[in-house]
């Protein structure tokens, strides 16, 4: 009896210390990044694994937000598109025309889930292996 109570007590000990860590390690990436690369382009690690990535559409007036989810296993982010179309927010000078080509242009070349290695986060970026290469996202909010 005292046998099983003891790995009971472990397994809920180590049970509640995975999950301590990877709540810790969500809660530190948790908030909205810009591109180092591409000014604008800003990727947000919400809460309940929402995940919501903007972007310009080139040099016309219009942003687009691509939503999904996001969650951490281990030292891995994992960042999943949503089935749920883009949505855009277009400013007045673009026609019809042009919104439907921006509209077909955004939605044919998404993956539906990213993979990268945590190399590094803090108050100030969140540093995603992809690969041979780093790219260091600067933190925003």
């Amino acid at each position: 009896m005292k046998k099983t109570f003891w790995i009971a007590l472990l397994a809920g000990t180590a049970m509640g210390l995975n999950t301590g860590c990877k709540n810790d390690m969500e809660s530190r990436i948790a908030g909205k990044y810009e591109h180092p690369d591409l000014p604008g382009q800003t990727f947000e690690f919400g809460e309940n694994h929402r995940y919501i990535k903007t972007m310009q559409a080139g040099a016309s007036d219009c942003t687009i937000e691509y939503p999904g989810t996001w969650t951490v296993d281990g030292d891995s982010l994992f960042v999943e598109s949503s089935k749920e179309k883009p949505v855009y927010h277009f400013g007045d000078s673009l026609t019809e025309e042009q919104k439907n080509i921006i509209r077909k242009l955004a939605e044919c070349d998404l993956e539906d889930r990213l993979a990268f290695q945590i190399a590094g986060v803090d108050s100030f970026a969140l540093s995603l292996k992809r690969g041979d290469r780093i790219v260091t996202y600067t933190r925003i909010k």
